[in-house]
């Protein structure tokens, strides 16, 4: 609960000092800092042993991780679009994830990511449809799953 505060109170006056103090402005940085803290604070503690800020850490290093992935999969796409070396298809990636967030964050990560596309997230696995079906199975999931699995069991 303490984490929960701190990231509220935080929250709220950040979006103070960015928008000003007048009454109005103050009362819905309130109830949007209310918001985003609670959506935050249960997304990151529901069904978890680990503690919040720990969360919260493994969430601020997955944030440039994702950004280096992200860069490299838009080359990856350019040089298969120069070269017109593109044989698309399926392949299943073993999903380790027990928590629905961390399936849903490992399924949207990789569908944001050029090239890939998540079409069915099943109960252990995810169907992805890539540009290159011979595609590693683990270049595809698990830099983002080493993150996830710190962030949602």
């Amino acid at each position: 609960m303490k984490g929960h505060l701190l990231l509220f109170i935080a929250l709220w006056l950040f979006w103070s000092m960015l928008t000003g103090f007048d009454p109005e402005e103050i009362a819905i940085g309130a109830a949007v800092s209310l918001i985003v803290s609670s959506v935050a604070h249960y997304s990151f503690t529901h069904g978890k042993r680990t503690g919040y800020i720990k969360a919260m850490l493994g969430m601020l290093a997955f944030i440039p991780y994702y950004i280096h992935a992200e860069v490299v999969a838009h080359l990856r796409v350019i040089k298969m679009i120069l070269t017109g070396k593109i044989n698309p298809g399926f392949v299943e990636v073993k999903n380790h994830h027990t928590n629905e967030w961390g399936t849903t964050m490992l399924a949207n990560a990789i569908t944001m990511t050029p090239g890939t596309l998540t079409v069915l997230a099943d109960d252990g696995k995810l169907l992805v449809h890539c540009l290159d079906k011979n595609t590693k199975k683990k270049d595809i999931a698990d830099g983002f799953d080493h993150f996830l699995k710190k962030i949602w069991v």
